[in-house]
């Protein structure tokens, strides 16, 4: 008996250990918010431009009116992906004005769009490494200024990279540069972990370097690749042009909390836009280069900045706010497996903090997870009809 008694303690402290964190998760809170999610890039059945989002609102509790945690598949407005991977979108809905009327928060994930390429590698589902004809995309400007109204009258706004860019036209991309107090430059840029790789970077991006230059291609090893449309490409490579930690994001000192749990001066692992503050927006994060000195020559002659914003806001007068995340935040190759238990998010948090390398994993759970936490607690403060946000 004594034996038994020994040996069922320790099993018991064990079930507990594992059983408890996991019930205390299914038995948390649940946070009633109206998200309305625009995301014109889903070419397949994937939704990666806006998933790892969704799986944040799923993680911290937030659930439509109905009570359901919100479904990637369906609980958003954009391109619609067909079942069979390489036919067009099933169907396109595109932002408008009434689907704001009650909207807690509008995050414009990504306005890219779905192209002819992309679905041609069908059943590999893999995006074009190439140019090629629209399908469908961009943000229309009946879009823009549904938006503009929204935050005008006290809504909550994220937009993020590529709203502003190609293939957005000018009208609409000025009323959203507006509406969010940035300018974009038209640089855009993104690490690649081989510069060599023929699987990662775009072959559109190859020929606008040698066009340029008039030289081949031979880049190898980790570095950055900025580029301003088709005319200018500039390669910053780790070790001669820039640092390992090449690209930083700094929190900046500000009274804002927003991202007061955010990690300081993580490393940016992905796509990004150089935009600049147009004057009516506050910087609450920036990039910010490690170059040596070739780097910041390089950087010189192109006119590029050292540090720009990466996350900003612009406050309105009847409480509304609006978020401009100058990187594809939301871009990430999350798993979809549900939160294990309770703290997980705070545990994976500490874990992805030991690596010392550029990691999209890594931005998620310091820095992006807590940026969208807070926003989605402000959202929820504001729709209480109690002061929150600063």
């Amino acid at each position: 008996m004594k034996g038994t008694l020994r040996w069922t303690w320790p099993v018991l402290l064990l079930a507990a250990l594992v059983l408890v964190p996991r019930g205390l998760y299914h038995v948390r809170d649940r946070t009633e918010l109206n998200v309305v999610v625009l995301d014109k890039t889903v070419p397949f059945r994937l939704w990666l431009e806006h998933r790892s989002l969704f799986w944040a609102m799923r993680a911290l509790g937030v659930v439509t009116a109905a009570g359901a945690p919100y479904d990637w598949e369906k609980d958003y407005l954009g391109a619609y992906p067909p079942e069979t991977p390489g036919d067009p979108p099933e169907r396109t809905r595109d932002l408008a004005a009434a689907d704001l009327e009650r909207a807690d928060l509008l995050y414009i994930a990504d306005t890219y769009g779905v192209y002819r390429d992309d679905l041609k590698s069908g059943e590999k589902m893999l995006a074009a490494l190439e140019r090629s004809p629209k399908v469908y995309g961009g943000l229309g400007l009946v879009e823009a200024r549904a938006a503009e109204e929204y935050v005008r009258r006290g809504g909550l706004l994220v937009s993020e990279f590529n709203s502003l860019g190609s293939p957005t036209e000018d009208a609409p991309r000025e009323t959203l540069q507006r509406t969010m107090g940035v300018y974009w430059t038209r640089w855009i840029g993104r690490f690649f972990t081989d510069l060599d790789s023929t699987d990662e970077v775009p072959q559109w991006m190859r020929r606008n370097y040698e066009r340029e230059w008039k030289r081949p291609w031979t880049f190898t090893g980790p570095g950055y690749v900025l580029c301003y449309e088709d005319a200018h490409v500039e390669v910053l490579r780790v070790g001669p042009e820039v640092a390992a930690r090449g690209l930083r994001l700094d929190r900046a000192a500000s009274s804002d909390t927003t991202l007061e749990r955010a990690a300081d001066g993580i490393l940016y692992p992905y796509w990004f836009d150089v935009v600049e503050n147009a004057g009516d927006a506050e910087v609450l994060a920036t990039f910010t280069w490690q170059p040596t000195e070739a780097g910041r020559a390089r950087l010189t002659a192109r006119g590029l900045p050292e540090t720009f914003p990466a996350v900003t806001v612009k406050r309105y007068a009847g409480g509304g706010r609006a978020f401009y995340f100058a990187g594809d935040f939301a871009d990430n190759p999350l798993e979809t497996a549900e939160v294990p238990f309770a703290g997980y998010l705070t545990v994976r948090r500490w874990i992805e903090g030991l690596k010392v390398a550029p990691s999209e994993h890594a931005f998620y759970w310091r820095f992006y997870l807590p940026l969208v936490d807070r926003l989605l607690r402000d959202a929820a403060i504001r729709r209480s009809g109690t002061a929150g946000g600063r």
